[in-house]
């Protein structure tokens, strides 16, 4: 799924859970700590809400925030669960949406895209390993 449908679908998501919850765009953003028409640029999918809004907004709504994303396919779950087993004591909430982006982009790519992609993780995480190895 690329960037734009997915921030389609999350709007959609917010949307409908906020209507569920018998919210208004106002009363959304003031319990979030945003504007109306921000939570409206959210659901119309022109902006994507940050990693910690997005915990704001699962909070406010009372749902967890994998509500908001679409289903794992058969072929992410499991390294996406392998990426949640460690949360429970290793990475912090935005660390976790960060690998789950990543792996998202990994898995979006084809072909060169994705050996080019796969080269720039490479080589970032060599650079770190011979920076902190001297």
């Amino acid at each position: 799924m690329n960037e734009e449908k997915l921030r389609l679908y999350i709007g959609e998501k917010i949307k409908e859970f906020r209507k569920k919850n018998k919210m208004t765009q106002g009363e959304l953003g003031m319990q979030i700590g945003v504007k109306n028409n921000t939570i409206s640029a959210y659901e119309r999918g022109s902006i994507s809400p940050d990693s910690d809004i997005l915990f704001r907004i699962a909070n406010a709504l009372d749902i967890e925030v994998d509500n908001l994303f679409p289903p794992a396919e058969t072929k992410n779950v499991n390294y996406l669960n392998k990426i949640k087993d460690l949360s429970n004591e290793e990475f912090d909430a935005k660390e976790m949406l960060f690998f789950q982006k990543l792996i998202e982009k990994a898995l979006s790519l084809e072909g060169e895209e994705r050996a080019k992609f796969m080269e720039s993780i490479k080589f970032t995480v060599e650079f770190y390993n011979k920076m902190n190895d001297e």
